[in-house]
């Protein structure tokens, strides 16, 4: 991928089909590399978070009441984040309250998602050709809002069947 803030005159054109073979091979074992890498710095830091808490902050989360179990490094952190927000910090506030699931926006996002299962459920959704699917092409197609305005209205439920054939079967 190309630097979006370098110059394009850099750029070196592919001339030949190896050349873009070996182009794309070689990006593709940096991209394996580079998600490797993130994978294994995931692992040390959920591993770093998941570790008792040693020193102060044992004393600390002892003090506090928390069981031997649950004194951990992420019990640590948001009690300490906790500790912010109590004294008037409202990105730590935020960040609780994103990861708590209190925040607005996921709640409405629960309740649409709830919504939508409870109207499978029922049936109000259904299947690509209907109900009683005869093996016809009807096709449902759901295109999402892309924001900009410029594309149809998103369909949320497929149109309802006329129950007309085409006179001549062509379907």
């Amino acid at each position: 991928m190309a630097n979006p803030n370098g110059n394009p005159q850099n750029l070196k054109p592919v001339r030949t089909k190896k050349e873009a073979k070996k182009r794309g091979a070689a990006g593709g074992k940096k991209s394996g590399e580079t998600r490797r890498k993130k994978r294994d710095a995931k692992q040390a830091i959920q591993l770093v978070l998941n570790m008792a808490a040693t020193g102060n902050l044992d004393k600390k989360l002892e003090g506090l009441g928390f069981d031997e179990e649950d004194r951990t490094n992420m019990t640590g952190i948001t009690v300490a984040m906790m500790m912010q927000a109590v004294n008037g910090n409202v990105k730590a506030y935020k960040v609780l309250m994103d990861y708590g699931g209190f925040h607005p926006d996921q709640k409405q996002r629960d309740k649409e998602s709830e919504a939508r299962i409870r109207r499978m459920d029922e049936g109000a959704y259904l299947p690509a050709g209907g109900a009683d699917d005869d093996g016809g092409d009807d096709v449902v197609v759901v295109l999402p809002d892309n924001g900009r305005g410029d594309g149809p209205e998103p369909v949320m439920e497929p149109p309802e069947s006329t129950g007309k054939e085409d006179e001549d079967g062509d379907g």
